[in-house]
């Protein structure tokens, strides 16, 4: 008897999951994976086929889970792909304790004032469950639970290994995790991957976009940061430094949604760079100026090269210099008009961390870096990787305060790359099959897009750059090889198609996160149709 198969056990599903507050890096991500396998347990192909459902150990005791259905001599193999963690609720506000109990949540929104007109819109229509992680991505977790229960009862022409992980929203390390277990597995069952079906829900690109979308690819992301190390001086003399905040606020105005940095493709274009942080870097309050801080961005990427976002980049910084340059000029010509005294130009430098590393060991020798090095990264061992990379570089320009004032150009993990199948024969046609099942099936327009803007696990099914064409990114991110590494060659060896179609869900990583409950079983029938269009093509 099916058991995830129509409408109300399908949402009954989604509402399980949901109520499970697998936050990133929270102990509920365990608690999710060992659910996810009880779940899957309890079917009796899984009875009859032990070794065919899995938690692997992470190296940080973390589970990410496999589930293997094989299908008679079949070799080829779909891939399915999920993640299981959630983002943090803290966004809810006073319905924070609500955020994991979709039913009560939806409820309680639906007696609010004063909403946006499209949640209204959406409320008025009865057909959308609320709740963290409803859209990204429990839903998509389910149907592929869903899928398994299909692959169970024999409906596919072919193998089907259903993996979840844990961490994607914060560094993806669960799916970093699964990539030498899938070689692993290709091994043990003597298999071979013919594709790999993300099931990431359908994301707006802009607001008030009701498009449900269908993606051949993902996009890259790569995280760039500017240390700013002005010169340290007493607030009473303020034109004797210059402040690390003044210059990371230029370098802010010019590079937030800087439309230059967006690649288009056909119809299609990446969001501009967001600010992820800023802050400066004193670790206490007292009356000197802050005179180191750090900016860093959400970069996307489709096709550029990395030679040219470094070009990019430091042109941008190189023009944030000349501004704080010729802005500190005029305003202490200014106050010297007030003030008499001798009024001199403060140039600034720009450089890459790669750069910087190389005069600091021309002033200090290799020993005495790697030490400091040593030091930082044994004695913050739980740091978050974003601080002890700015710890690194900081330390560096510490050293090298003759520089100074400099702004140097660094990348802080993670690093996804960008993938995609847009050119690939097998996926061209079968997402052109898809689209027409949808439409005569269903009466829904699904949109091809070739790069999934919201960034996804997909990014590690295999590798599009030489890893030569990597080393202005890799060369510059301090922490690249110690707290942070990436399976290049596994990687590599992984490639193959990729897509991506979930359900249709808003409001991602927003308190109103919710999923469009009346399309789910669609979405359901479009996901099977998918799978059977890739194992018989």
């Amino acid at each position: 008897m099916s058991r995830w198969q129509d409408k109300e056990s399908l949402t009954a599903l989604v509402k399980e999951l949901v109520e499970i507050p697998s936050i990133s890096t929270e102990p509920a991500e365990i608690a999710m994976a060992e659910h996810l396998y009880y779940t899957l347990n309890s079917l009796d192909y899984y009875k009859e086929n032990p070794g065919h459902l899995q938690l692997l150990p992470m190296p940080d005791g973390r589970k990410l889970l496999t589930a293997f259905v094989r299908n008679g001599s079949h070799k080829d193999t779909v891939i399915l792909l999920s993640h299981f963690d959630v983002v943090n609720i803290e966004d809810y506000g006073d319905l924070k304790h609500l955020a994991f109990r979709p039913s009560e949540l939806t409820e309680q929104i639906e007696q609010l004032q004063n909403l946006p007109d499209e949640l209204m819109e959406d409320l008025e229509n009865g057909q959308w469950l609320f709740g963290r992680g409803t859209m990204d991505m429990k839903a998509g977790v389910a149907l592929h639970l869903s899928m398994i229960e299909k692959a169970a009862e024999g409906h596919f022409p072919g193998n089907i290994l259903m993996v979840s992980v844990p961490d994607e929203e914060v560094n993806s390390a669960g799916m970093l995790a699964a990539i030498p277990a899938l070689e692993q597995l290709k091994k043990q069952f003597s298999i071979s991957y013919k594709a790999c079906l993300n099931g990431e829900p359908a994301f707006t690109r802009y607001p008030g976009d009701k498009n449900h979308y269908l993606y051949t690819g993902t996009v890259g992301k790569v995280l760039p940061g500017f240390l700013c190390y002005g010169r340290e001086t007493h607030v009473g003399e303020p034109f004797g430094g210059l402040n690390g905040n003044l210059m990371t606020a230029e370098i802010t105005k010019r590079l937030e949604l800087n439309l230059d940095f967006c690649e288009t493709l056909e119809d299609e274009a990446i969001p501009p760079p967001a600010n992820l942080l800023q802050k400066d870097l004193k670790d206490h309050y007292s009356v000197q100026i802050p005179h180191a801080a750090v900016t860093m961005f959400n970069l996307l990427l489709m096709e550029k090269s990395f030679t040219e976002v470094n070009r990019q980049l430091l042109g941008l910084a190189k023009e944030a210099a000349k501004n704080v340059e010729s802005f500190f000029y005029k305003k202490a010509l200014a106050y010297s008009k007030l003030v008499p005294f001798d009024v001199k130009k403060t140039p600034i430098s720009v450089l890459t961390f790669q750069e910087l590393y190389e005069k600091a060991l021309e002033l200090h020798g290799q020993e005495e870096i790697t030490r400091r090095e040593n030091y930082i990264l044994s004695t913050h061992p739980h740091l978050d990787d974003r601080d002890v990379t700015t710890m690194l570089v900081n330390d560096l320009a510490s050293l090298c305060k003759q520089y100074a004032p400099m702004i140097v150009l660094f990348y802080a993990p993670p690093f996804y790359p960008a993938v995609s199948s847009r050119e690939d024969s097998l996926i061209q046609e079968v997402s052109g099959d898809v689209i027409q099942f949808a439409e005569k099936q269903f009466q829904i327009t699904l949109k091809k897009q070739n790069y999934f803007a919201g960034l996804s696990d997909l990014s590690y099914v295999g590798l599009s750059y030489k890893q030569e064409e990597l080393r202005p990114l890799l060369d510059n991110m301090p922490v690249y090889g110690e707290r942070y590494n990436l399976p290049l060659d596994e990687m590599k060896e992984l490639t193959m198609p990729v897509m991506n179609l979930g359900p249709l869900g808003r409001d991602a990583h927003k308190w109103t996160e919710r999923l469009h409950l009346s399309t789910l079983i669609a979405t359901q029938q479009m996901i099977a149709y998918t799978i059977t269009k890739l194992l018989e093509s």
